[in-house]
């Protein structure tokens, strides 16, 4: 584990710069979270974009039931989906901008509703984040834990990776050697 986060520091820690993101509702709520609780935009604008990102920007009313990406055109539609899923047995429903899972953090919030609204979407998942990084100490760390628990370094490298790549790919960072060798082994 040591090496994930050794490995991985210098590599997320390179990514700073001060591109801007769209101007989505997701993306505005991006911007607003990361200056309130102190988190790189691009680290959370690319955690975003790994978790929703759909053609370049992110999407309020994605979900993942039980691994299967849905991208409901309204809200309405999306809380339908919401309830079929879990009238048909589903537990693990990842919801809106940052697919916040619904079993895991359902308690958070007053409804499934409320989950895909982006301000309250955004600011949960930008306070778990900074939680994450105050826990583990590294950007890298916390990135990791965001998606995966910490008994599952394969999923959080190949995690990882994927938000460094959105981060080069959106213009908050590039490639360096660290995070290149990090990502190829």
């Amino acid at each position: 584990m040591k090496t994930l986060a050794l490995a991985a520091a210098a590599a997320l820690a390179a990514f700073t710069s001060e591109a801007v993101a769209s101007t989505g509702a997701c993306e505005r709520e991006i911007q607003s979270a990361a200056a309130k609780y102190g988190i790189p935009e691009g680290i959370l604008y690319s955690v975003g974009l790994t978790e929703t990102g759909r053609k370049g920007s992110l999407y309020p009313y994605a979900m993942n039931v039980e691994g299967k990406a849905i991208f409901p055109p309204s809200e309405q539609d999306a809380m339908r989906q919401f309830d079929v899923a879990r009238n048909s047995g589903a537990k693990l429903i990842d919801i809106g901008c940052m697919q916040i899972n619904h079993y895991y953090h359902g308690e958070n919030f007053g409804s499934a509703e409320e989950m895909f609204d982006p301000h309250r979407n955004v600011e949960y998942a930008a306070k778990f984040l900074r939680n994450l990084h105050e826990r583990h100490e590294t950007w890298t760390m916390a990135v990791a834990r965001y998606h995966a628990g910490p008994n599952n370094n394969p999923a959080q490298k190949q995690y990882v990776c994927r938000v460094i790549a959105n981060l080069v790919a959106t213009g908050y960072g590039k490639w360096t050697p660290n995070a290149s060798n990090f990502c190829q082994n």
